[in-house]
């Protein structure tokens, strides 16, 4: 399954923490990885709640798959954070990259 909002809703998350000037570049950062992660999650609910309304078998499915989006998300917010992988976030404006500050 396809999910063709994400891109945009990165761009909107990034865009959004970014702005936040009073954070570090790597919170701006995992938190924009946890917005997107949590909003392509969402997606994913809210299409299983469409397969679940027409008695399709599936949405349980579909519902440990955004909760593995969201698990993942969480994963990698936490390693940007703690340093041990890097992150490119993009706005309309410019191109933030960190590098891993603790390589495993």
């Amino acid at each position: 399954m396809r999910l063709k909002p994400t891109p945009l809703l990165l761009m909107v998350a990034a865009a959004m923490t970014l702005a936040a000037c009073e954070k570090k570049t790597t919170d701006a950062q995992a938190d924009a990885v946890r917005d997107t992660s949590d909003a392509a999650a969402a997606d994913i609910d809210n299409k299983a709640d469409v397969v679940e309304n027409k008695g399709e078998a599936n949405a349980d499915a579909m519902r440990e798959g955004a909760d593995a989006v969201r698990d993942r998300g969480e994963n990698k917010a936490d390693a940007i954070e703690a340093g041990t992988v890097g992150a490119t976030t993009k706005t309309d404006q410019l191109t933030t990259t960190t590098k891993p500050t603790d390589p495993k």
